[in-house]
C-alpha cells in the first residue's frame, strides 16, 4: 500500500471542533479534492491543480446538538454556479445530529438540492459533532457516558451491543473499561512503563 505513485486524484476533510460558547460547540470542516496529476485534460487542465476547496461550520447546541448556525464557503470549485449550493445550507438550522441527520442532510440539501461535495463533508463532521460534544461537556466531568447517551453502541465492532465493551459500560465497570484501552491512549502507559 505504500508505494510512491502519484495519484491520480486525492480527497482530503478536516474536521476541528471548538467551544464556543456555553453549551455550544463550532465545528468546521474542510474538504480539499485535487488532481495531483493535473487535468481533466478536456477541461483544459495542465499540471497539479485543486479541483475542490469547500469550507462549512456548523454551531451546535449541546445536550440537543440541534444545530444552531450553518455557514459555508467555496475557495476553488470548478462551475460559477457551484457556490449557489451555499445557501441551502441554512436548511440545517434546527436539524439534530443526535438523530435521523444523514436522512434529514439528504432530505435538504441531497443531490439536486445543494452539492454532493458539501454533503460528503457534512456526513463527515456529524460523528466529530458527538464525539467533540462527549470531550467538552461529558468527558470534563470525569465520568463515564451517562445512562441515556449510548449513541456510540453499533457503531463499530469494538463498540457492539452485547460486547466486552457494551457489556463493561453497562455494569459500570470503568476499571475494566480503562483496562481495555490501547497502550498509549490518552496518555496510559504502556506495558513495562
Amino acid at each position: 500500500m505504500s508505494e510512491s505513485k502519484v495519484p491520480i486524484h486525492r480527497r482530503s476533510i478536516q474536521v476541528d471542533a471548538f467551544e464556543s460558547g456555553p453549551n455550544e460547540l463550532t465545528v468546521e470542516g474542510n474538504l480539499v479534492d485535487e488532481r495531483p496529476q493535473g487535468g481533466p485534460a478536456w477541461f483544459g487542465g495542465e499540471g497539479p491543480r485543486v479541483i475542490h476547496d469547500m469550507r462549512v461550520a456548523l454551531t451546535v447546541r449541546f445536550p440537543e446538538l440541534t444545530i444552531v448556525r450553518a455557514e459555508g464557503a467555496m475557495t476553488a470549485h470548478p462551475y460559477g454556479v457551484c457556490p449557489e449550493a451555499v445557501p441551502p445550507l441554512q436548511g440545517l438550522i434546527g436539524v439534530s445530529v443526535a438523530q435521523g441527520f444523514t436522512r434529514a442532510v439528504n432530505e435538504r440539501f441531497g443531490r439536486q438540492l445543494g452539492c454532493a461535495h458539501l454533503t460528503a463533508l457534512i456526513q463527515a463532521m456529524a460523528p466529530v459533532v458527538r464525539q467533540a460534544a462527549g470531550a467538552a461537556f461529558v468527558e470534563k466531568k470525569g465520568a463515564p457516558p451517562m445512562p441515556g447517551d449510548r449513541w456510540f453502541i453499533n457503531t463499530c465492532q469494538a463498540w457492539r451491543e452485547g460486547g466486552p465493551l457494551h457489556t463493561l459500560l453497562e455494569t459500570g465497570d470503568v476499571a475494566g473499561l480503562r483496562a481495555a484501552q490501547t497502550p498509549g491512549f490518552l496518555g496510559r502507559p504502556s506495558p513495562g512503563e
